[in-house]
């Protein structure tokens, strides 16, 4: 698509309870996609809370019981910021966080102002109540709904609970097979996850690609928050949730190892919060480890500059089939645009850029013993080696060439408005699709 400002211009609403601008940690892609298609001419506002996922802080309220809508324009985007429940771990509560924001999202966008087919929706599935609060309210609004998958559920669910039956998983099949079915759009971040929703009885050609990615020149500029170097130690960093999914304990377990074999000059900064944190600190207590570091979770604006200060990255996941397919690490870009090596256990997608970049060692996912023989190799290769991830990233996770792609998908459903048929959330499943 040519790289000039389009003939129409489009008011977009892009629901995710977690986007951040860049003065908060965590993921920036919709701000960077939302200067982006600003830049081009369009309107975008971004439906968000202010409870930090990474921090579980509120950002912009003084206190968790101000339950107005805060309007924040943030170096040229536009941000709605909303109320949800405050949380501390992964209880009920959270739930009751997800719920509260997906009824806040659906309310707020009754009464946005629209101008009927240059008005989108757009719902993002961090989990699914944002996103069916989207689709309702497009429903009600008349206006295209698009949905965006970053985690498929209830498969995110069943593979990091291991429960793959119960009235939880029956509820969100539910939800997404109304979203699946009733969106004009689904944007997948994973490729694989096309077919994944396919079999769910959708259109091929409603599904579009568009992963996650860097603003390279945005990632590179600025000082450092925390110096992670250390004159004598390689220093591999992790940036990221500290959660169970993250599976951050055999890393922990890595470095027992290490130590153990009088490995001193490796160390490990662990960057970030998150659940599964007082454990891990536990954990490396009770191993009396020196060679771990734990720091808080540092804003996005900082993020790059910080990374570059380490000698390379450890990208991990616990060794669940989903993560083979079904995940596009927002941190596995980071640490290629800071042209940094990453060792990953996580086969599959990851595994393949990591290849393909020609960025990194890929070892056994859960493996403690092969996680610390991945770590020994890059700090010992000879210090000439160095990563191709910036390369990388520019030629193929350009966030401004993929906020075209993103831009091109709208227009094309703006132009043609809600006449698409579309099967009704009642309707029957194909054979051998989600019925399952």
């Amino acid at each position: 698509m040519p790289n000039r400002e389009p003939s129409t211009h489009l008011d977009v609403y892009w629901v995710n309870q977690y986007a951040v601008p860049p003065d908060q940690p965590g993921g920036t892609r919709h701000y960077d996609f939302a200067l982006a298609l600003t830049a081009r001419g369009h309107v975008v506002h971004l439906l968000a809370s202010d409870l930090n996922l990474t921090t579980r802080r509120y950002s912009r309220r003084r206190r968790a019981w101000n339950l107005l809508p805060i309007n924040e324009s943030f170096k040229g985007a536009n941000f709605i910021w909303l109320t949800a429940g405050s949380y501390r771990n992964n209880d009920w509560r959270r739930v009751l966080s997800m719920a509260v924001f997906g009824v806040g999202a659906m309310l707020r966008l009754l009464f946005v102002p629209t101008r009927g087919r240059q008005t989108v929706f757009i719902g993002s599935s961090p989990h699914l109540f944002g996103a069916f609060g989207t689709w309702i309210a497009a429903i009600l609004r008349r206006v295209p709904f698009v949905l965006e998958v970053r985690d498929l559920w209830p498969e995110s669910y069943s593979e990091v609970a291991g429960r793959t039956a119960g009235p939880e998983v029956a509820v969100m099949r539910w939800i997404a097979d109304r979203l699946y079915r009733n969106a004009d759009i689904i944007m997948v971040l994973a490729e694989a996850n096309r077919d994944r929703i396919i079999q769910r009885g959708v259109a091929p050609d409603r599904i579009i690609y568009v992963p996650n990615g860097v603003d390279l020149d945005a990632f590179l500029e600025g000082e450092p928050a925390i110096d992670l170097s250390s004159p004598h130690h390689f220093t591999f960093v992790y940036a990221g949730a500290h959660g169970p999914a993250n599976d951050l304990a055999t890393v922990i377990k890595a470095c027992s190892i290490l130590q153990g074999e009088g490995r001193n000059d490796i160390r490990v900064v662990l960057l970030g919060d998150g659940p599964s944190k007082p454990d891990l600190l536990e954990l490396a207590a009770s191993l009396q480890l020196s060679n771990v570091c734990f720091e808080d979770p540092v804003p996005k604006a900082s993020i790059g500059p910080t990374l570059r200060t380490a000698d390379a990255a450890l990208m991990v996941l616990a060794p669940v089939e989903l993560f083979t397919y079904g995940v596009s690490p927002n941190k596995l870009f980071d640490y290629l645009a800071a042209n940094l090596r990453v060792v990953t256990n996580v086969p599959g997608l990851v595994s393949d850029i990591v290849t393909e970049s020609d960025s990194g060692v890929c070892t056994l996912p859960g493996s403690a013993a092969a996680l610390a023989e991945g770590m020994k190799a890059m700090a010992d290769a000879p210090a000439t080696d160095h990563g191709n991830g910036t390369r990388y990233v520019r030629e193929n996770f350009d966030r401004r060439a993929l906020a075209i792609r993103v831009e091109s998908a709208l227009i094309t459903l703006a132009a043609r408005g809600r006449s698409r048929s579309r099967p009704s959330s009642g309707s029957k499943t194909a054979p051998g699709t989600a019925a399952r």
